[in-house]
């Protein structure tokens, strides 16, 4: 059985304009245990609320999604989700801002520090501890944003575009040091994202959704061994294969 389910889902919701929006329909995918699956499709899709509704933060109309066997039908602690927006406590500093969730499990100082600390070096964020978010560049905020995430240890990671609004260079740069924490750590990941590239270098397997009402128009396994070469003949030729698929959903 699939570690993550999604059956039959069906969304509609009212926008800021009071019109009726059919987000999602007949929305039907798995999710194997370990697998960093990656989401594409074109704006207005539906893909972040599919994240949403697998986060406990909103539900679905109908149609059921699971998560290791059990009904999602609310926030759950086991589940995070990182968004394009940094979301930390201007307040708190970087060790604080990663050790939060451990402090809502009560967990006493002396270990979430100790938990928190391994995230913080393998996010590269080691002599920062004690910076507050307003010190940090976007990506570094980004990084911490993620080493909280994962010192929660949540058994499903929810990302929504987490690198959208960075540089190329830094976006490249958090690629790697995702792919290897999740070489080592082997979290199941769910992954939206508007970037072809994006998707190729990270995912074990890629869905692409149709236009709105959103739903699964094609999975595509990725072939080539990790890390992946952008100017490969493979990595092109699946490029190039993605795009055409989108371009067709698009036009």
């Amino acid at each position: 059985m699939a570690f993550l389910q999604f059956e039959n889902i069906e969304k509609t919701f009212v926008n800021e304009r009071r019109e009726e929006v059919h987000a999602l329909s007949g929305l039907t995918f798995d999710c194997q245990k370990g697998e960093f699956l990656c989401i594409v499709g074109p704006t207005g899709c539906g893909k972040t609320t599919l994240l949403r509704i697998a986060a406990g933060l909103d539900r679905a109309d109908s149609g059921t999604v699971r998560i290791g066997g059990d009904d999602v039908k609310g926030i759950r602690s086991e589940t995070t989700l990182v968004f394009q927006q940094y979301s930390l406590f201007p307040w708190r500093n970087v060790m604080d801002n990663v050790a939060f969730g451990l402090e809502m499990r009560t967990q006493d100082k002396k270990t979430r520090y100790s938990l928190s600390r391994r995230f913080i070096e393998l996010m590269g964020l080691t002599g920062f501890e004690k910076a507050y978010p307003h010190e940090l560049s976007g990506g570094m905020q980004q990084r911490v944003a993620i080493a909280r995430a994962l010192a929660y240890d949540p058994v499903l990671l929810l990302m929504d575009e987490p690198f959208g609004a960075l540089d190329i260079r830094t976006r490249y740069r958090l690629q790697e040091e995702l792919l290897n924490l999740w070489q080592e750590e082997r979290k199941t990941i769910l992954f939206v994202t508007h970037t072809i590239d994006e998707a190729i270098v990270l995912a074990d397997r890629i869905l692409i959704m149709r236009d709105r009402p959103g739903r699964i128009e094609r999975s595509i396994s990725v072939g080539p061994p990790r890390p992946r070469d952008r100017r490969s003949k493979a990595f092109l030729e699946l490029h190039i294969k993605i795009r055409e698929v989108l371009e067709k959903i698009i036009n």
